[in-house]
C-alpha cells in the first residue's frame, strides 16, 4: 500500500463495480488496493450479466466472490447501471454501516455521488483509468490509475525502482515523466510539514499529498516507494535515522537554493 493511506486497517469498505466501464483485468489490482485501505464487507458488481460482454466478468464473481447485480435487457441504456449503482451507494450510507466507498469506474457521472458521500464524513476512493475527467478524481479522498498500476506490474524485474541507485534518472534507468510528476506539489508539501532545519517526516508528506492530489502515487511515476521517488528529485535531501525503538525513519527536505 502506498505511504499516507487515509483509513484505519479495518475501516469497512463497500466496494461497487461498474462493469460497464472498467477492464475485468483491473479486479485483482482493485481487490489488492481495496483490501490494503480497509476490510472489503461488500463487493458488488453491476452489469447485464446475461450479454457477451460480460463473460470476462463470469468466472471472477465466484473467485473473488462478488455480487452481482443484474441490469435486466429492459433497464440497459445509458446511465442505468449507474444509476442502480449510486441508488445502492447511498443505501448503504444510510445504513451507517459502511466507513469507506471503493467505487470502480471511469465514468465521470459518479462525480456527484462521490461528493455527496464525502458530505457525511465517510472516505471515497475511485478506481479508473486516466481518461476519468479531473472533477471526478478530486471528488474522490484518493483515486487509483489502474492502467498505471498493471503497467508498472508489467516492468521487467531489472526495473525494479525500490533501490536508490534505480531511481536515480542520473543512472538512466528509471526517470520520472516531467510532464505529470507534480514537483511543486511535493516540494510546497515539505517546506509547509518542515521543521527549523528543514526537515520534514516522509510518512507526512505522503499523506499531505494525498489529501491535495487524489491521483498521487508514487507507483504512477514509476517508482514502488515514495521513498525511492523522492530519491530521484534533485532539489529533495533524504535521510534515514534510527529511532530509539530500533526502526528507521525517513526525512526529507528541499535542498538550500
Amino acid at each position: 500500500m502506498p505511504e499516507g493511506s487515509l483509513t484505519t486497517p479495518r475501516a469497512r469498505l463497500a466496494l461497487l463495480i461498474d462493469a460497464d466501464n472498467v477492464r475485468a483485468s483491473f479486479l485483482p489490482i482493485i481487490i489488492r488496493e481495496a483490501s490494503a485501505l480497509g476490510t472489503v464487507t461488500v463487493k458488488r458488481v453491476y452489469g447485464h450479466f446475461a450479454s457477451s460482454a460480460m463473460n470476462a466478468w463470469q468466472p471472477l464473481v465466484h473467485d473473488y466472490a462478488l455480487t452481482p447485480v443484474h441490469i435486466p435487457p429492459a433497464a440497459t441504456g445509458k446511465n442505468a447501471t449507474d444509476m442502480k449503482l449510486a441508488i445502492e451507494a447511498m443505501d448503504l450510507l444510510h445504513r451507517g454501516q459502511i466507513e469507506g466507498f471503493c467505487i470502480a469506474s471511469s465514468d465521470s457521472d459518479f462525480t456527484t455521488l462521490a461528493s455527496r458521500i464525502r458530505e457525511d464524513g465517510v472516505a471515497v476512493y475511485g478506481f479508473g483509468e486516466q481518461k476519468a475527467t479531473v472533477a471526478y478524481v478530486r471528488s474522490c479522498d484518493r483515486f487509483f490509475y489502474c492502467d498505471l498500476l498493471m503497467q508498472e506490474e508489467k516492468k521487467p524485474e531489472a526495473q525494479d525502482t525500490t533501490s536508490p541507485k534505480a531511481s536515480d534518472p542520473a543512472a538512466g534507468e528509471v526517470k520520472a515523466d516531467p510532464t505529470r510528476l507534480p514537483v511543486d506539489d511535493i516540494l510546497a508539501a515539505i517546506d509547509d510539514l518542515s521543521g527549523d532545519e528543514g526537515w520534514s517526516h516522509l510518512g507526512e508528506v505522503g499523506q499531505i499529498l494525498n489529501k491535495r492530489r487524489p491521483d498521487f502515487d508514487p507507483r504512477n511515476h514509476g517508482f514502488k516507494k515514495l521513498s525511492a521517488l523522492m530519491e530521484s528529485l534533485k532539489p529533495v535531501e533524504v535521510r534515514r535515522k534510527n529511532t530509539s525503538g530500533g526502526s528507521s525513519m525517513i526525512e526529507v527536505r528541499v535542498k538550500t537554493r
